[in-house]
């Protein structure tokens, strides 16, 4: 089958599987005059240094979808090809070291935290080390992505917002596309860093997260709460506490082993438990240029391994 031949010809019939993870798509179709049917999958390579340039240049189209303190984030379309889809470009300026190695691919390593680790080296980190929140006090103070709130409980005129409430934002790596559905429920309170903060007294809080967001985005999007994954992330990528809320087919980065951390399932140890979480040995996996594995490192928690030669095969 010489595709350059028989492409003119082809029918698409339907989507078979469209993976967000991996950029792969499978159809089904058939060549006119064929009754046999044809499945086509389409994979994107990766990105190389050239892809880069051929996007970070003069000549590429850019449109603004979000701006917000130091963040924005733009669709873009380069002119060597204006008939691709527009590809998302989120841009961090002025980036700190600190954002430089969120991004940085650095080898990777799991820490059993008990409650004396974290006590004596994890938040004396987070207090000492963590990005700023501006962007998050804009977003709830009403300063920036206003128009972005899908959701708020103020407007619900809860007596307690302030306690319980939260609005409802799309995360930052959400093209818009509903197969890719990404909302972050930022809560109102200021005094909850991460999960570790919890306790029995903020169940309320966060059955009303599941609850009503889950609620909000079926009336908005049609889609249920059993088809999403709702989840908590520990360590976060910001110390303000918000909860994860994608659609259970899409697969976006940070839904792993040692990452995330169902909603359900922190309200059920809770309720079985009320310090649950501050006595739990918690689990995560953290870069090795990452401050606070230096800091496990000094202690003897943690050591360097030693390089992996790829090129060798066992």
């Amino acid at each position: 089958m010489d595709p350059q031949q028989h492409f003119d010809q082809f029918c698409l019939k339907k989507i078979l599987m469209n993976d967000t993870q991996r950029k792969m798509i499978a159809v089904e179709g058939n060549f006119n005059g064929l009754q046999e049917p044809a499945v086509i999958v389409i994979e994107k390579y990766a990105f190389d240094e050239a892809s880069v340039l051929n996007v970070c240049n003069g000549h590429t189209k850019f449109k603004k979808s979000l701006e917000n303190d130091i963040y924005k984030s733009f669709s873009c379309v380069p002119q060597y090809d204006e008939n691709i889809p527009s590809n998302k470009m989120d841009i961090i300026y002025p980036a700190t070291d600190k954002h430089i190695l969120k991004y940085t691919s650095q080898p990777m390593y799991f820490v059993q935290e008990t409650e004396e680790m974290y006590q004596t080296i994890t938040l004396h980190h987070i207090l000492n080390n963590s990005l700023s929140l501006q962007w998050v006090y804009n977003c709830l103070e009403y300063k920036s992505e206003k128009e972005k709130i899908k959701y708020d409980t103020a407007s619900e005129n809860q007596k307690d917002d302030e306690d319980i409430g939260f609005i409802l934002l799309p995360d930052l790596k959400w093209s818009g596309k509903l197969n890719e559905l990404y909302l972050l429920a930022i809560i109102k309170k200021r005094n909850i860093k991460s999960l570790r903060d919890l306790t029995i007294d903020h169940l309320p809080l966060l059955k009303n997260i599941l609850n009503k967001g889950s609620a909000a985005i079926y009336k908005l999007y049609g889609v249920q709460q059993s088809q999403l994954r709702i989840y908590v992330h520990y360590q976060p990528s910001f110390y303000h506490f918000h909860v994860h809320f994608t659609y259970l087919m899409h697969t976006p980065p940070g839904i792993n082993v040692g990452k995330a951390h169902l909603l359900t399932t922190i309200i059920n140890n809770i309720e079985m438990q009320s310090n649950y979480y501050q006595k739990a040995i918690l689990d995560y996996t953290i870069k090795e240029s990452d401050p606070l594995f230096n800091c496990f490192e000094e202690k003897g928690i943690l050591r360097k391994a030693k390089p992996i030669d790829e090129s060798n095969n066992v």
